[in-house]
């Protein structure tokens, strides 16, 4: 499965290691994989989750995963 990242999509409100992030955690990536994937440890991955559940003002990624696809963040 591939999701592709919208080009209208706004890269002011997360940065595109983040976007990266999303897609995988939308693929439904652990963590752990998730760090193996991108070569960053797995505590990068939580503080990047971490963050952008907060900037967002969410209470947990599976509503940072809904709106990524309601705002079209993926195509």
């Amino acid at each position: 499965m591939i999701i592709q990242v919208s080009e209208d999509f706004p890269q002011s409100m997360i940065s595109a290691r983040e976007v990266g992030v999303l897609q995988l955690i939308s693929m439904g990536y652990s963590n752990k994989e998730i760090a193996s994937l991108l070569f960053i440890s797995k505590l990068t991955v939580e503080t990047h989750r971490k963050n952008m559940v907060k900037r967002m003002g969410f209470k947990n990624a599976y509503q940072l995963v809904v709106w990524a696809f309601k705002e079209k963040v993926f195509t």
